[in-house]
């Protein structure tokens, strides 16, 4: 994936580096508590708030590095609720479940992502995702750390010509402040899908048909600019129209629709936030939908 490759550099650097000391009260053990390895304890001193969109714990200070394997909990009120596994991206091991990639991250040190990896074993049975427990959700309410966070839908899908293909999409922000999103159109399609591989349909015998779009990163690869983003108010909707002039043939029918919206990643420092008019969104919005395509 793109992100993965602008990132390599980093994996050397980041991976020499040990776990920085960033404890919290260990005698706070209501609402939510994230512990590593038994020792790093984060909870409502050191937690900012949780946008559960993407899954990503923002920090009021400090910094949250690791560099190698370990393992993690989820707690509410002393209760554990789940458990996972510190992931290095250095290794080929791919873990099932919950996981805390590291070394290198694709965030600046403010966040701790908890990404979760879905398996199914040979008798069709599909591990479950336990993030979005609802005692959870409770617990960060209880010190306003909650927040909903975005939602996507794809709201139509059109083959307008042989090979040209137009998808509008809807995001909504559930939260009360406004956010700032990646723009297609202010970013043009090559630099859009640096960030995203973009839209992918998948039939019933698996095929899969996609953009033949090459992809254009920034450069410095770590830099950004404000003019690329879109203000998405509070209980906004925002819809987006993605236009694909050359998209792969495929035949008439019902299809399996796949999408992420990326939000800005690595790049994005603890300072630039916030900005004016409103905080930037940081991680990606995935779906799959069914949809019928004439």
């Amino acid at each position: 994936m793109a992100k993965l490759t602008h990132l390599i550099p980093w994996i050397i650097l980041i991976s020499l580096y040990s776990c920085e000391e960033n404890y919290t009260d260990p005698e706070i053990r209501d609402g939510f508590i994230l512990v590593i390895n038994d020792t790093l304890i984060y909870n409502s001193n050191s937690i900012n708030f949780y946008d559960f969109s993407s899954h990503l714990i923002y920090l009021k200070e400090g910094n949250f590095s690791f560099s190698g394997f370990g393992s993690f909990s989820v707690s509410v009120d002393k209760e554990e609720i789940y458990s996972g596994q510190m992931f290095p991206l250095y290794s080929s091991y791919l873990p099932a479940g919950p996981v805390i990639p590291c070394a290198p991250s694709f965030y600046d040190d403010f966040i701790i992502p908890i990404e979760f990896f879905q398996v199914t074993d040979p008798e069709g049975i599909t591990n479950e995702d336990p993030r979005n427990d609802t005692r959870i959700i409770e617990a960060l309410k209880k010190y306003d750390q909650y927040r909903q966070g975005m939602t996507m839908d794809i709201l139509s899908i059109e083959k307008t010509d042989l090979d040209k293909l137009t998808m509008t999409v809807g995001i909504t922000n559930h939260d009360s402040e406004t956010v700032l999103i990646p723009d297609p159109e202010k970013m043009g399609m090559e630099l859009f899908h640096y960030y995203t591989n973009g839209l992918t349909l998948v039939d019933s015998l698996n095929n899969s048909y996609t953009h033949k779009i090459t992809p254009e990163g920034p450069n410095p690869y770590d830099s950004w600019e404000k003019d690329w983003l879109t203000e998405v108010k509070e209980n906004e909707i925002r819809t987006f129209t993605i236009v694909y002039n050359d998209f792969e043939s495929f035949p008439p029918g019902n299809y399996t629709a796949r999408f992420v919206y990326p939000g800005m990643s690595y790049q994005i420092e603890r300072k630039n936030l916030e900005q004016r008019n409103g905080r930037i969104w940081l991680g990606e919005i995935k779906i799959s939908k069914e949809i019928a395509i004439e």
